[in-house]
């Protein structure tokens, strides 16, 4: 009992609170740094309970496992029966009882796709009623998982009724449980150690960048009557320079052209420029140089972007077979990176050094291989399609762009607003050839996480995006590398530096002061917006070469203008100022 009584100490001293606010994006460095509980030893013959973690938020609890084995949390692609149990009041007398000593209120079924909620009536309850949110959506051996902290699933009793609860992983096909039998995994509330997530702003930044924009619009959405007005204002409120939209069957290019042009108009004569491959409508502010539609499910798009923003663009609009059609994704990522290959090899379609966006609904949600094979080129299926390569113009892997909610720290892009049991999920991505683009910012719209000022200046109602389509719009601003080092004025500032402080690209002096603006952005000591920085009747330069005041040629300050002031300057005569 006394060692129960430390190692409880322990952990509730150490792996009470979170240390940092944790992202659900189904990467883990976020949790390197929180404390938690180890087994390294399991039945053989089932998925080992290995490790499990806590932290928390003003809304949210997380946790994270990690397995013995990869599996799909939420399906059979790999053989498990995994439960999370929850003591939501320390009192092991209420509840289901999974062992002895433990009582569950909640009790989630990963394999079933349900929930059971054991408070006087017991009960089967939604995910979506507890908030349930897992990540990631493909096989792994590492999981995370937040849960509502104010969610009441049977709309009398909270969810968590007080700031102390346990918690269990069980496997049942072995019989693994972590913590294992006599040990306790107690877990506290503290919200002083809880910062909210940093909001992300709408807005493009001030750089020379490319806004693109992923977006399933679920079954012709942009022109249904009922929620064409919120896709509008949606639209509006991204203003990307390329749309890549999928479930657009039903639309053609040219309705996709003319809703673009009365929303967004371009101020040209030819306005918005349209392309469709099967349920893929790729748009874009600029022209279309070439199109290619002999890949399946996936549409490449060669953009005219202007010089200024580094020049010509491949998009390439993807929306991959959905559901249990593992095999058939599989097939088209292999079908795509053997196109890439093939187009950027010296001689391809592709020209070297071409900045590529791959970005649409991947519906990934089975074996993570599909991933793997666009990030690296890794292609399976050698016979059809060849060996793979990697498909970057510096023989490295392309960027997943990782954008996560404005608001909130989620990286689901699709949810089901119904019935339905499977919980959101990350299905919309966006990959870039990072060897030649840098990602300024990158965000997925949710509307409905907002705050109100935020809606009021974007123009949305708060619903806007869950009404609109099943899918959230995923959007990134990228800068090409060539624009990232270019000095247009020599002020030794890059132009994606004056455009971050404000000052003129094209002039090398903003403010007229006779001096340089990178000589004042460096220097710290003058503002290069101002001619006189400190407002002392003497502009910037002058002040510098001191010949302010009223007795000109006084380079001394002894208020005379003598040969003295003759000889300190032939003295400094050639000396740099810099």
């Amino acid at each position: 009992m006394r060692k129960l009584l430390l190692f409880m100490a322990w952990l509730l001293g150490t792996g009470s609170g979170a240390t940092g606010q944790i992202v659900m994006d189904g990467q883990f460095d976020d949790w390197a740094t929180i404390a938690g509980m180890t087994d390294p030893t399991g039945p053989e013959g089932s998925v080992d309970l290995l490790e499990m973690k806590a932290a928390h938020d003003a809304e949210n609890l997380y946790i994270y496992v990690r397995l013995g084995a990869d599996i799909d949390l939420t399906d059979v692609l790999y053989p498990h029966n995994l439960f999370l149990l929850i003591d939501a009041d320390m009192d092991a007398a209420t509840g289901f009882t999974p062992r002895p000593g433990f009582g569950s209120e909640l009790g989630i079924d990963f394999n079933g796709l349900f929930a059971y909620y054991d408070v006087v009536p017991a009960t089967t309850v939604n995910f979506s009623e507890i908030g349930f949110h897992p990540a990631p959506t493909v096989t792994s051996s590492e999981f995370e998982i937040a849960l509502q902290r104010d969610a009441v699933p049977d709309g009398v009793h909270p969810l968590f009724p007080q700031d102390t609860i346990r918690l269990l992983l069980r496997e049942t096909n072995g019989g693994d449980f972590l913590p294992n039998a006599g040990i306790d995994f107690v877990y506290a509330f503290n919200d002083s150690e809880t910062p909210p997530a940093e909001p992300i702003g709408l807005n493009r930044p001030s750089l020379p960048v490319v806004r693109s924009c992923a977006y399933n619009v679920l079954g012709n959405g942009l022109v249904n009557g009922n929620r064409q007005p919120r896709f509008e204002r949606i639209v509006k409120a991204i203003d990307a320079d390329v749309y890549l939209f999928s479930e657009c069957g039903n639309t053609s290019a040219t309705q996709v052209k003319d809703l673009l042009d009365d929303w967004l108009p371009t101020g040209t004569a030819e306005g918005w420029h349209t392309h469709k491959d099967g349920d893929l409508v790729t748009a874009a502010l600029w022209p279309l140089l070439e199109t290619w539609n002999e890949v399946t499910k996936q549409t490449p798009v060669l953009v005219d972007v202007p010089l200024a923003l580094g020049g010509p663009m491949l998009f390439i609009n993807s929306h991959l077979s959905c559901c249990a059609n593992d095999a058939g994704r599989q097939d088209q990522v292999d079908e795509m990176m053997a196109w890439i290959r093939d187009e950027t090899a010296p001689g391809g379609a592709v020209a070297q050094g071409t900045p590529i966006v791959y970005a649409g609904d991947l519906n990934l949600v089975g074996y993570a291989q599909q991933l793997e094979t666009l990030l690296s080129g890794d292609i399976v299926q050698t016979n059809a399609y060849g060996v793979g390569a990697l498909p970057d113009w510096d023989g490295t892997a392309w960027a997943d762009a990782l954008p996560r909610q404005t608001h909130d720290p989620f990286s689901y892009t699709w949810r089901d607003d119904g019935n339905g049991n499977y919980p959101p999920g990350r299905l919309d991505f966006l990959l870039y050839s990072d060897a030649v683009l840098s990602l300024e910012q990158g965000y997925i719209l949710r509307s409905e996480g907002l705050p109100a000022d935020v809606l009021n200046e974007s123009g949305m109602l708060a619903n806007d995006t869950g009404a609109a389509s099943d899918h959230f719009p995923v959007v990134c601003d990228l800068m090409a590398d060539s624009v990232a080092s270019l000095d247009s004025d020599g002020d030794g500032l890059t132009d994606s530096e004056e455009a971050a402080i404000g000052t003129d690209p094209n002039a090398a002096d903003t403010d007229g002061d006779g001096l340089t603006d990178g000589l004042e952005a460096t220097a710290g000591t003058t503002d290069p917006l101002l001619a006189d920085s400190n407002n002392n009747g003497c502009a910037d330069g002058a002040e510098a070469l001191g010949v302010c005041g009223a007795c000109v040629g006084d380079l001394n300050g002894d208020s005379l203008v003598t040969v003295a002031d003759v000889l300190l300057l032939l003295g400094n005569f050639g000396t740099s100022c810099l």
